[in-house]
């Protein structure tokens, strides 16, 4: 059966708890869709499911990931394989999960383009180092007619790279997208901006008084942290605590302050989306809404 459940929306939606109600009705196994979730280190901090939520259902791609870079490219190596091996037992893939990129780059695909050496982007390093981002502007203008703004620096260092290397832009070269799961009914779950804030406090008590200190304090111990992992909700804040920079209940008060504001961009990003053309919208809170389930069941008895 070719078909695709994707349960996503704002953090402390309640995501996870939807597609553990699910599980009860239809035999699916879940797939991490959280960029964070997939690090081994950051198991308190980043939500991940506990022992007793990993029995209810099986789980893929939760904490396999060491301290290292890890792209969607990677994420989705490793998800064509999953999906084949759910399917070869005749169950229902689902997506659980609020990186709204990796959802986007399975339902829609990604374009395949040329790489970058690492020559050439540490060129466009140096470049915007040792003569300023006017002067990498003024490269770009030779092959872009819009304005790319200093201020979006990856954005510009990633396109002097590519145009340094290949003497084009990347835009000429973006290949056609082919989806991976086509076809996919999305389902957003979602509460009242209020109790996603109050949720997200409460969390992040609980994350602390859990251990997510003494988790930070061991990742540190490391020195250097992955690019990709240190976008953690939480995680700069705790860091600077560990650091002696920041008190305890200085390092909570922000780290609570920024979550929200990320739930802020979340709540609008997701209310704009529309990957699919098969969308459920669910406010969740702890009854199972009963017109989902009759819309999923449409969706999977569909040939």
């Amino acid at each position: 059966m070719n078909k695709f459940l994707f349960v996503v929306g704002p953090t402390c939606s309640g995501k996870n708890d939807y597609a553990y109600e699910l599980s009860k009705l239809i035999d699916i196994e879940v797939i991490n869709a959280d960029s964070i979730q997939v690090y081994k280190q950051l198991k308190i901090l980043s939500n991940r499911p506990t022992e007793q939520e990993l029995k209810i259902v099986p789980h893929h791609l939760y904490g396999h990931v060491n301290n290292k870079e890890y792209s969607v490219n990677h994420w989705i190596d490793e998800v064509k394989q999953v999906i084949k091996n759910i399917q070869s037992r005749n169950k229902i893939p689902v997506f659980v999960g609020g990186t709204g990129f990796y959802i986007q780059s399975l339902i829609e695909g990604l374009s395949v383009m040329p790489s970058i050496s690492y020559k050439f982007n540490k060129q466009a390093e140096d470049l915007f180092l040792d003569k300023g981002p006017d002067h990498c502007l003024n490269i770009l203008e030779k092959y872009y007619k819009e304005k790319i703004f200093p201020k979006d620096k990856q954005r510009l260092l990633s396109r002097l790279a590519f145009c340094l290397e290949h003497n084009d832009t990347m835009e000429n070269n973006y290949g056609s997208k082919a989806p991976i799961t086509p076809n996919s009914l999305v389902i957003q779950v979602t509460k009242p901006k209020k109790d996603l804030y109050e949720k997200a406090e409460l969390r992040f008590h609980q994350m602390i008084n859990k251990g997510a200190l003494e988790e930070v304090k061991s990742l540190y111990e490391n020195k250097k942290i992955s690019k990709t992992l240190y976008k953690a909700h939480g995680l700069p804040e705790l860091l600077s605590c560990v650091r002696n920079k920041l008190s305890i209940d200085e390092a909570i008060y922000l780290g609570i302050k920024n979550t929200k504001r990320y739930i802020k961009r979340q709540f609008t990003w997701w209310n704009n989306q529309k990957f699919s053309q098969l969308n459920l919208r669910i406010n969740y809170k702890k009854s199972f809404p009963k017109d989902s389930i009759e819309n999923i069941s449409i969706y999977l008895n569909e040939q």
